[in-house]
């Protein structure tokens, strides 16, 4: 002890200290007046001295400790994700009156749900597809049957076309597109010209991929959607707008059936959107995209359990999500604005046969209901809402589900340069408090330096530790255990940016002279100068408005927390014990706060690796980990220096030596009896090609595997080992994919094209020929040359989903075709165009044709020759009962983890 006090004192008298400077007074108190002292006059004293203590050693908590405190905030942590999954008390029907308008009943609202599923997968263009659209309007006219207001209810099939801008463009044309619509009539009513007056429009879809029952892609929000209709439908009194309800028949196909109902009468009157859908299952949806302020803003005033975060948004358009829901169409094509709204839990389950209803958790479905009964109430009764309004995008974020926060891009410019400025003006409260001298702020610039030498030495060796576990262990082991990101990359980096922060903190205490206690406060100040300087840079990046609340409501809270330890440091001596309890406690609502943004948003991306087809997704989840890390330990940066040096190393090793066995231990990403699955897409195709006179120049069949992930395509090779089966495979495709339009492969979307690249093709017998009624076929019914331009006149049948590429040879183009869209250019291959024209029946017929016209501008010169090449792939999505013997029993033989989603495909390949 006498040994630190001399080192506070010399490093006083170096700093220039005098005795004066030890109270307001100066002085020395005898030992008689401290025995007079009652223990009220020495709280008094305490509060009066004003930071007499400040330069006063501070005993170090024993390091031991850290574990315990590390302890906290994973239990911090837990309690953190039970708030995230806290939901209602289920409401049964038996609590509710028949004519109850306000209360929501999930017990209903499941009955519906089985009603709207059946017992198969509900693919656009099968049979069953049809007949459970025949049950949905049913179920939505015994709802009209039996409601106080007026509900109309219409069955809309319609054919149309349109472009579809996305990653891998293509046209979208639809045929005998379905959609269920129920017309809750509002004030608004109809217009003295029998239009539909301004509507509010929710939105679901009812079928669902090949494969998968769909209970949450999107059966729960139809089926809550139901009960919504039926409640709102008892009311007494009409709500100002009308309500569409629209049941959509085909968002898997991708989209068709959203751009179908624009060509409804009752679409020119919706102002305003409430599009719902999935990625997941379980948890709360969570709002992800807006465009209309005042539709979040009554989200926000009526969700009792709001969840929202403008990340979300971000990371959709910026492409980061690779998907995509019909909020789309609504916003690009009929600019209809709102809000989309999707459930992002336990997205193992999204596409695969575990959306099932045996997975829904008690609740769910009632906070969903109780969220959109009353967002749909408020909506339609608000009056600013009657006119449409132009695309205005928000920043918006919950806090733990408690209340939400939403304001114009405008305000975020005056809402962030103020967080800036209180930032500013409680790292200036710091330097007040311990003198603002020229030597307090070159030690606060050099704690600063401190701090981003952690940051950087955490992410180091995190990231030295990703490289070694993707080189020598199993990647993606989080699918199945998603706390395993805590001691893979979580513990890394804080290990590593303790041990370096302490290690600083020993090279610069003694030249500091400042207690242990002020030395965490200027590691704090210095964190918070950090963030405020990084948030001023991002108001000046106005792309990066959605997402500087990351930085600021983190500095915000930081910063009204700072002022209040200062103070409590400023006027009370702390020990260490009770200045780290303090530190702790008002570090709770910031950590509280990152944790429950970086569980949310683990719980997106984990999943998105089981169908990525990256080959190595572990570095896409390091590098978010690391960031969310970085992020979390914000909040308590700086917290480390009130533990003592002595035995760190003993406790680090401790605390890594878990993390580093963990880290080799080679679990399996999948749990054939859980929600991880193994995804894989594979087409039992038959590939022919036709030279311009029509002969049969090549043909092949087999199976083409998708890559999915880093090991579907290894682990099909070897299932197919164990099994003894010996078959042919290829896996080389590069050569074909420079040459050829989707390597020569079939494919059922433009997306799955690209992947073909890293595709495996196994050698079989092809698909029975009897399962194709009526025939594949693509023939040209006429060619017409005039000048400079010739017209095709094309004929198609086949099954109810095809893929149509044209690829005209060199120095030829499409001019114009019968589709409603005006022609683009999809991609260009060889330097020569190419335009992808997707077509599916999407309501069931026994059969069908396709006739469609093409006028390309040919030189005359070209024009004796062939002059484009055309790839016909024709699908079929739901047919297991199609399967030759020798395909089911390769399926038979794969382990239970695999999810397979087989298609049946033909590859038509013609010169023409």
């Amino acid at each position: 002890m006498t040994k630190i006090n001399n080192e506070v004192d010399d490093s006083r008298k170096s700093r220039g200290f005098s005795k004066l400077d030890m109270g307001e007074h100066g002085g020395a108190t005898s030992d008689d007046d401290e025995r007079a002292e009652k223990p009220w006059h020495r709280v008094a004293k305490q509060f009066s001295k004003k930071g007499e203590h400040f330069n006063e050693p501070v005993k170090s908590v024993p390091s031991v400790v850290l574990i315990l405190v590390l302890g906290v905030y994973l239990l911090l942590g837990f309690l953190t994700q039970l708030v995230e999954d806290d939901m209602p008390s289920v409401v049964k029907i038996s609590s509710l009156d028949r004519d109850t308008s306000d209360r929501f009943s999930e017990e209903s609202a499941l009955r519906y749900l089985g009603k709207i599923l059946g017992d198969k997968p509900r693919v656009s263009g099968t049979k069953y597809h049809f007949v459970k659209t025949r049950d949905m309007k049913s179920l939505v006219d015994d709802i009209a049957a039996s409601a106080t207001i007026k509900v109309e209810t219409d069955w809309q099939m319609v054919t149309g076309d349109y472009f579809l801008k996305s990653s891998a463009p293509f046209f979208n044309f639809y045929h005998n597109c379905s959609n269920i619509i129920a017309l809750l009539e509002g004030d608004s009513g109809y217009h003295s010209d029998g239009s539909l007056g301004s509507s509010i429009l929710v939105n679901c879809h009812y079928d669902s991929v090949p494969f998968a029952m769909g209970a949450s892609d999107n059966g729960i929000f139809c089926a809550a959607m139901a009960e919504t209709l039926s409640r709102l439908s008892k009311r007494r009194t009409k709500l100002k707008h009308n309500v569409i309800f629209l049941f959509n028949g085909a968002e898997e196909n991708p989209l068709q059936a959203s751009h179908a109902f624009l060509s409804h009468p009752w679409s020119r009157g919706a102002v305003a959107l409430i599009n719902l859908d999935s990625a997941g299952m379980n948890g709360k949806p969570m709002v992800f995209q807006v465009t209309d302020p005042r539709v979040i803003s009554a989200y926000s005033r009526t969700a009792s359990r709001p969840a929202a975060q403008g990340l979300a948004e971000f990371l959709f358009t910026a492409g980061v999500i690779r998907s995509d829901t019909d909020f789309r169409v609504f916003r690009d094509f009929g600019n209809i604005h709102g809000i989309d709204i999707a459930f992002t839990k336990m997205g193992h389950v999204y596409h695969t046969r575990n959306d099932a209803v045996e997975l829904i958790r008690p609740g769910v479905v009632q906070n969903a209901g109780d969220m959109l009964l009353g967002l749909v109430t408020r909506v339609a009764d608000l009056e600013n809402i009657g006119e449409k309004m132009r695309p205005t995008a928000a920043v918006y974020f919950d806090y733990l589900n408690a209340f939400m926060v939403t304001y114009s891009y405008t305000a975020a410019y005056v809402v962030d340069v103020l967080v800036v400025l209180a930032g500013l003006a409680s790292v200036y409260y710091y330097l007040w408090l311990v003198g603002a001298r020229v030597s307090s702020l070159k030690e606060l610039s050099l704690a600063a330096v401190s701090r981003l030498l952690s940051m950087v030495a955490g992410a180091a060796v995190a990231a030295l530790f990703v490289v070694i576990m993707v080189a020598t262990t199993t990647q993606m082991r989080y699918l199945s255990r998603a706390w395993l990101v805590v001691p893979l990359y979580w513990i890394p980096y804080l290990i590593a940016a303790i041990v370096t922060s302490h290690a600083f903190d020993m090279w610069r205490w003694r030249k500091s002279g400042l207690s242990r206690s002020l030395r965490m406060h200027q590691a704090m100040a210095s964190t918070r100068l950090l963030l405020s300087v990084i948030l001023l840079i991002l108001v000046c990046i106005p792309s990066l408005t959605p997402l500087r609340y990351l930085v600021g409501v983190p500095l915000l809270i930081m910063t009204i927390t700072s002022i209040m330890s200062i103070t409590v440091v400023r006027y009370i001596r702390l020990t260490g014990w009770q200045h780290l309890i303090l530190e702790v406690l008002l570090s709770l609502p910031v950590v509280m706060w990152t944790l429950s943004l970086a569980l949310r948003l683990d719980a997106m991306m984990l999943p998105l690796m089981g169908r990525s087809d990256l080959s190595y997704p572990d570095y896409t989840v390091g590098l978010l980990n690391i960031g969310l890390v970085i992020l979390v330990a914000t909040g308590v940066s700086g917290l480390e220096l009130l533990f003592s040096r002595k035995h760190m190393w003993l406790v680090m090793t401790a605390v890594g030596i878990p993390c580093i066995v963990l880290m080799f231990i080679p679990f399996s990403p999948y749990d054939e009896n859980g929600v991880a699955l193994q995804r894989h897409y594979w087409f039992h195709s038959q590939i022919t090609s036709y030279d311009i006179n029509g002969t049969q120049t090549s043909q092949t069949s087999g199976i083409l595997v998708m890559k999915m992930d880093p090991y579907g395509v290894r682990d099909v090779i070897s299932a197919l080992s164990s099994s003894g089966m010996d078959l042919e495979v290829r896996t080389d495709f590069g050569a074909d994919c420079d040459t050829m339009v989707y390597c020569g492969m079939p494919t059922y979307r433009s997306a799955f094209g690209r992947q073909n690249r890293n595709a495996m093709f196994i050698y079989t017998n092809p698909p029975a020929p009897a399962q194709y009624d009526p025939p594949i076929s693509f023939t040209v019914e006429s060619k017409i040359c005039s000048g400079n331009t010739c017209t095709y006149y094309f004929r198609m049948t086949g099954s109810a989903h095809n893929i149509v590429t044209l690829w005209p040879l060199a120095n030829i183009t499409i001019e114009s075709w019968s589709l409603q869209s005006p022609v683009a250019v999809c991609f260009t291959q060889l330097e020569r165009p190419v335009y992808v024209i997707y077509h599916a029946t999407a309501t069931y017929m026994e059969r069908w044709d396709l006739q469609f016209m093409v006028v390309f501008n040919v030189p005359q010169s070209l024009q004796s020759g062939p002059i484009v090449e055309i790839s016909h792939h024709s699908n079929k999505l739901q047919h297991p009962e199609d399967f030759t013997v020798e395909y089911t029993n390769i399926l038979n033989s794969m382990p239970k983890y695999f999810n397979i989603a087989t298609i049946l495909s033909v590859r038509n390949n013609y010169v023409f």
